[in-house]
């Protein structure tokens, strides 16, 4: 039986699962994750309020890309397993 999660958590997770594996900017995020952009923007705030280590970085005049560098008190192992499924 799959655990029971808030719909904001999911999000968060699916968040992190994505920048994970490719750091994106909040635009590509939205369009991939299938959630509003000022969402993201919220998520990613309240993930470094749990400790997550969320870089934004910029280079040159592209848009702003979000690199996760630590999980805070997620477990990387767990989030991904739960993400993909039973």
């Amino acid at each position: 039986m799959q655990a029971m999660t808030s719909p904001k958590l999911e999000k968060a997770m699916r968040l992190l699962v994505a920048i994970d594996r490719n750091p994106q900017s909040s635009h590509e995020l939205a369009e991939s994750l299938s959630i509003s952009r000022p969402t993201i923007v919220r998520l990613v705030e309240d993930l470094r309020e749990l400790g997550c280590d969320i870089e934004a970085v910029r280079e040159g005049k592209a848009e702003w890309t979000y690199n996760l560098r630590d999980w805070g008190v997620f477990a990387p192992t767990r989030v991904r397993k739960h993400m993909r499924g039973p």
